[in-house]
């Protein structure tokens, strides 16, 4: 046998140890950081209105339960909520009008107007359906995500501190029924959702997601309102570097929300999570590269193809130790014995996704997508 393996197989060994402490401490800090039992509901502050703000585009299978959660939370919460659309024919318009007729208590409206031009449409409808809005506070949420009954009373007591100027949260993909969806959900659910975890207690709360956000509107307009974000990718990112440079501090919610996947077949689903991994890449380079420590598949399966005393039981350490994080969360995570079954797979699909996302320019948001940072 050759003598380069040994340094080698040293190297590997020590990323792998690395990728294992990793693994653990993002395990920990999703628990730690997604219990939504930690931070008991309470009341809205009472000092000003509340307003959600719910972008669409399109209305896929899982629309009308992503409307109808936010409909019920705002209901619930006595606040009022405005959809917008930017075109008429777009079928989202009847569908939300029909879908808030059924919820009169909701005091909801629908806004359809083209908003300015600009790359980021997310953006441009956000800022036609704000217009005239007064409110202390925003809620924003995408158009694919299903919110609790509570959301509104879980995200918004952390701005009675005078300095929050922004509060965002967690949230879990949901699959629909074909393996592609399930894979899709489990590389967010699993890898994305763990690693922000880790950077939001290692370093602090100083990024946003864009499934659920709750910001002030003092701090969005000092920090140069909607419209800055128009021509930006990221435009959570955005969103939150703006509140920070306004002088405002962000706040974490741990309230799991959930964003509902289509069956939109593989090679969709792959380049929805490049853009993301690519947007991610864009707006902060050296936490991306810095995944690399986390992709455990690959020093596992090097030391394996090395061969060697125990190499070969390199990839069976990893994939079960995987097993068991994922097994103690799967009620949080909201995993099945299939998604179980599936998880090395999607662990092999995080490394490809993160290989492919070095490459290409982070691409904006259609009007209703999900958030740019997930």
């Amino acid at each position: 046998m050759s003598a380069t393996p040994g340094p080698v197989a040293l190297v590997l060994g020590v990323w792998l140890g690395v990728a294992f402490a990793y693994r653990w401490f993002a395990m920990r800090s999703l628990s730690f950081l997604c219990d939504a039992s930690r931070t008991p509901a309470e009341p809205v502050p009472p000092d000003g209105e509340v307003v959600a703000l719910r972008p669409l585009h399109g209305a896929p299978g899982g629309f009308a339960s992503c409307q109808e959660s936010l409909l019920r939370a705002v209901e619930r919460a006595g606040v009022r909520v405005v959809f917008g659309v930017e075109e008429r024919t777009d079928p989202a318009a009847a569908a939300a009008t029909a879908i808030a007729a059924r919820h009169p208590a909701a005091r909801a409206e629908v806004r359809v107007a083209r908003g300015p031009d600009g790359a980021n449409r997310k953006v441009a409808n956000l800022i036609q359906l704000s217009q005239g809005i007064d409110a202390e506070l925003l809620l924003l949420t995408d158009a694919d995500v299903r919110v609790p009954p509570d959301y509104v009373a879980r995200m918004t007591p952390a701005f009675k501190d005078g300095e929050v100027g922004l509060v965002t949260g967690p949230y879990r993909s949901v699959p629909a029924q074909s393996i592609p969806s399930r894979l899709d959900a489990l590389v967010t659910n699993t890898h994305f959702v763990p690693s922000t975890c880790v950077a939001a207690r290692l370093e602090g709360v100083h990024f946003a997601l864009g499934a659920s956000i709750a910001v002030r509107s003092e701090a969005l307009a000092r920090g140069g309102g909607f419209a800055a974000l128009l021509e930006l990718a990221a435009d959570d990112y955005g969103l939150a570097a703006q509140v920070e440079r306004a002088g405002y501090r962000i706040a974490w919610a741990p309230l799991m929300v959930e964003h509902v996947l289509e069956d939109e077949g593989f090679t969709r689903a792959l380049r929805r999570q490049l853009r993301w991994s690519r947007v991610v890449r864009g707006s902060r380079p050296l936490g991306y590269l810095g995944q690399i420590v986390a992709l455990g598949a690959i020093p596992a399966l090097a030391l394996a193809a090395l061969g060697g005393s125990g190499g070969a039981l390199a990839p069976l350490a990893w994939w079960g130790a995987q097993l068991a994080h994922l097994w103690r969360r799967r009620a949080l995570l909201a995993l099945t014995p299939l998604d179980l079954a599936l998880a090395p797979l999607a662990d092999l699909l995080a490394v490809v996704i993160w290989a492919g996302g070095i490459l290409g320019s982070p691409e904006p948001p259609e009007s209703g997508d999900a958030g740019s940072l997930h």
